[in-house]
């Protein structure tokens, strides 16, 4: 039997009739925040105070990948009349972890039929999401895209969601975490060693965390190769198709639009050597400086974007290689699927992924502790009142308020 006979239309591999990857959002919004002035001098070359890295700033990662929205001991006293596969449902559908739509996940048959199947055979729970990539926008991290704080408080806050799974479910679940940094190496412009160099200090970290086995890195280029001729011409088909219908598939000019801000935003600007007037320009929020090569290569890149998940969903490699998993998104979707919280404060008072910015930790107003938000590293880099934090390899790991000296 021939590849393209086994692989369905991208329409079929969802229960919900519609390909995750290609329903309501498909690219993350991360224009730079509204609020951000921008200081006449560029603020990369300003002084800041500066430390290394300690100890207990290893520790401070596992106290901010605790969601302070989630209370496992009034979560089991609430459910406590429910079954496992309901209580398993209930938990990874709980606002601390969920923005999508929780009546349609809880009301969605497939997700319970294979619950249903993993528990009956004793297995984990796999919970499927494709995340963390390669962004080579100097405004967002000011550094080559790297492992920091941000992703290892994201990888525990997925771990710590299975240990709570292991709580009244001793099997477990495990988060297979695809990442798609090789995948669109493509269409954001970072060569094939930037993006496996990110992968796999990714996956060095779960070993050095020690959540290895209930966190998984994985590489979706593994799965697709395997199909790589029919993949191939999908791609190609679909790249013409949004090239030369680039509002098509129901998309509106609206959101095109921003779609295509989004895209220009991706891009690896880092190489086009801009000055910080440039940058200014380029990606203030009243942007007045068009650069037509950015812009038409904007264009051609979210319609190679476009074209990588729809020729993905065409092979239906989900299904093949994660039957019973549980389908989880970093987006906003209107499909019965799980938008998950990548990191406690994801969709909530910070918009932003782990690589689309570098961690900022500040008090938190309500419980005296910390937390842990995602913000463009041009608003934090240069100003005194944070400090930067770094690796004793100079690799910024995060940004925090400045302390005033004893």
């Amino acid at each position: 039997m021939y590849l393209h006979d086994l692989a369905l239309s991208s329409n079929q591999n969802h229960p919900a009739g519609i390909a995750v990857g290609l329903s309501g959002e498909i690219i993350s919004q991360s224009e730079i925040e509204s609020g951000f002035i921008w200081p006449a001098l560029d603020p990369r070359s300003e002084w800041q105070p500066t430390r290394i890295i300690e100890s207990g700033d290893y520790s401070k990662a596992k106290l901010l990948s605790q969601s302070p929205h989630f209370s496992l001991d009034a979560f089991l006293e609430k459910t406590k009349e429910l079954d496992v596969v309901s209580k398993i449902i209930e938990l990874i559908n709980h606002n601390a972890f969920q923005f999508n739509s929780k009546k349609r996940f809880r009301e969605c048959v497939e997700w319970r039929k294979r619950i249903e199947e993993c528990c009956k055979h004793g297995k984990p729970i796999d919970i499927l999401i494709l995340a963390f990539c390669v962004i080579s926008n100097p405004t967002k991290r000011i550094q080559p895209t790297d492992v920091t704080l941000a992703e290892d408080v994201s990888l525990l806050h997925l771990h710590n969601i299975t240990s709570h799974i292991s709580s009244f479910y001793p099997p477990g679940a495990t988060f297979q975490v695809i990442s798609d940094s090789t995948f669109y190496a493509l269409p954001f412009g970072n060569t094939s060693v930037e993006a496996h160099n990110y992968l796999l200090k990714l996956r060095n970290r779960t070993f050095h965390l020690g959540i290895e086995n209930s966190v998984k890195i994985l590489d979706i280029t593994d799965y697709l190769s395997n199909h790589n001729l029919y993949f191939q011409d999908r791609f190609e088909f679909w790249r013409q198709h949004f090239l030369a219908s680039p509002i098509s598939n129901d998309l509106s000019q609206e959101e095109y639009k921003g779609w295509l801000s989004s895209m220009k935003c991706s891009l690896n600007s880092r190489r086009m050597g801009f000055s910080y007037k440039e940058l200014m320009g380029l990606f203030g929020v009243h942007s007045n400086q068009p650069l037509a090569h950015l812009d038409d290569l904007a264009k051609v890149s979210l319609a190679e974007y476009r074209a990588l998940k729809s020729a993905a969903a065409d092979t239906n490699w989900e299904n093949i290689y994660f039957p019973n998993a549980i389908r989880a998104t970093i987006h906003t979707k209107k499909i019965p699927v799980l938008g998950l919280r990548l990191y406690p404060k994801y969709k909530l008072s910070s918009r932003l992924l782990p690589y689309h910015g570098i961690a900022l930790v500040t008090e938190s107003v309500k419980d005296g502790g910390e937390r842990m938000e995602i913000v463009h590293e041009i608003s934090v880099v240069g100003n005194p009142r944070y400090t930067k934090v770094v690796d004793t390899d100079g690799v910024i790991q995060y940004y925090e308020i400045t302390r005033p000296l004893q």
